[in-house]
This record gives structure tokens, C-alpha cells and sequence, in this order.
């Protein structure tokens, strides 16, 4: 097959861009990424999932790589090429402000091999972050509706990155050098590909570092508004398999 653009990689967000919004991946997508790949374009995630929280697309993909955690762990076939911790004693303070505020609802952390949270969960340890730590921590989350509380935090602990999922009370938190763009130049450098050569897909606040520097960054239909300003792209929405249909006018047709 003939790659009619200069893609060399595809990388894309999970939910609201490669997945519907009932977080499936319909037959023609799957058929279009299979198509793709045999033009020898690679492939991979960037999810802020975890890589256990996107197990089921990855075997139904086979992605060459993962950016998930919002950039915190980055793989290539399997094989870690970057992590990126907390700062421990910023974070325990961090934590613990958190915790103390009534308007945050949960405060939750990862670690490589488990998650915590300061309310009852399944498959979760329960840990009041009040405390301290209990280990080295990767990300950390938390729910609040209090915007200018957050942003507070945002001016006072500049060592963190906040992403607010939108139209959500959720908030990641990760380290200032965990992004997914971060996470695309570590990929693009082992796989020796250039990131004028790269195509990356999103729709909200964690994608647009990646949109913008790419050079075809693709915003979904349903994308928000940041999104949009920094791609240079805009395909159709998530449950009209947009992404998947750019890919075939740009590369297949």
C-alpha cells in the first residue's frame, strides 16, 4: 500500500479520540489501523490511563508503544524507556492540602504497583495521604469542583502539572516533566522518527502540548476548544470514527 502523506507515526489519545464514547472501537476503525500499519506507519497510545487501565485496546491493536499515565511511563514494545516520579516531600504536602480541603471529594495516587485513595475503593488501597506517603508515587489525582482552589495549588506548587478533564470534576496531577508530548519526543527518538513525520490525535486539556508540536496534530470533532486552536487538523467526532477517517483520506484513498 502507498502512504500518500510523509506519516511515519501514529499517536493517539484513548477516550473521546480513538474510543466512542461508550469505549469501544468499531470494526472499520480496527480495519483502518490494520490497513495503516501495513504501509509500515507505526502505531501508539497516549492515553491517561495506566497501562493496565488500556490492557483491552492494546490487545485489540497491538500498539508498537504507550504513553499512558498522562506521560509518567512510556514503553515501546513492551521495553520502559521513561518513568517520571513525585517529588516526595512536595508531594506529601501536596497530599495532605488536599485531604484537608472539605470541597475535595477523593484524593488518589499511583505508584508502579498499586493504587491508593483516601476513600474505600475496590482495587484500591485505602491510605489518608494526611499521613505522608506510602511509597514513591507516579501521578496523583484528585475530584473537586473548587476551579480556583485548584488554581491556587497550580501557582503555589509549580513543580506539578494539574490537566482538569473537561466538562469533569477530576483532576490529574503529574510531574512538570510528565506530559504526553514528553512522551511522543522519547517514542520518536527511539523509533529515529522526526516529529514533522508524526500525526498525533486528542480531544481535551492533556492532548494539546502534542497537537501543537506534532506535525499533524488532529483534533477531534468533539475536541475542546484548545485542542482545536493548536491542531493544525480537525477530523470528525469520536463516535463517527473521525480519526480512523482521516487516516484513510490522508493515507489510504
Amino acid at each position: 500500500m502507498k502512504n500518500k502523506t510523509k506519516i511515519k507515526l501514529i499517536v493517539t489519545d484513548l477516550d473521546g479520540t480513538l474510543l466512542r464514547r461508550n469505549e469501544t472501537v468499531s470494526e472499520y476503525t480496527l480495519d483502518v489501523f490494520r490497513r495503516v500499519r501495513e504501509c509500515g506507519i507505526l502505531f501508539v497510545f497516549a492515553t491517561a490511563r495506566s497501562l493496565e487501565g488500556s490492557r483491552e485496546y492494546r490487545e485489540l491493536l497491538n500498539p508498537d508503544g504507550d504513553i499512558v499515565t498522562g506521560g509518567c511511563l512510556v514503553y515501546a514494545r513492551g521495553q520502559l524507556l521513561r518513568n517520571c516520579d513525585l517529588p516526595e516531600a512536595r508531594t506529601a504536602a501536596l497530599l495532605a492540602e488536599l485531604c484537608s480541603n472539605p470541597a475535595v471529594t477523593r484524593v488518589a495516587a499511583r505508584s508502579m504497583g498499586a493504587v491508593y485513595s483516601n476513600t474505600p475503593e475496590k482495587n484500591r488501597v485505602f491510605f489518608d495521604f494526611r499521613s505522608g506517603l506510602p511509597e514513591r508515587l507516579l501521578h496523583a489525582s484528585c475530584r473537586t469542583d473548587d476551579s480556583q482552589f485548584l488554581s491556587s495549588l497550580a501557582a503555589r506548587y509549580p513543580e506539578f502539572l494539574f490537566f482538569h478533564s473537561s466538562g469533569s470534576d477530576f483532576y490529574d496531577i503529574n510531574p512538570k516533566e510528565a506530559t504526553k508530548l514528553n512522551g511522543v519526543k522519547v517514542l520518536a527518538g527511539h523509533f529515529n522518527v522526526p516529529l514533522t513525520e508524526v500525526a498525533a490525535f486528542g480531544d481535551d486539556n492533556s492532548d494539546v502540548g502534542m497537537l501543537g508540536e506534532c506535525g499533524f496534530g488532529v483534533a477531534m470533532g468533539n475536541a475542546i476548544k484548545a485542542c482545536k486552536a493548536a491542531a493544525g487538523y480537525i477530523c470528525g467526532d469520536c463516535d463517527g470514527d473521525g480519526a480512523a477517517k482521516w487516516l484513510e483520506e490522508k493515507i489510504l484513498l
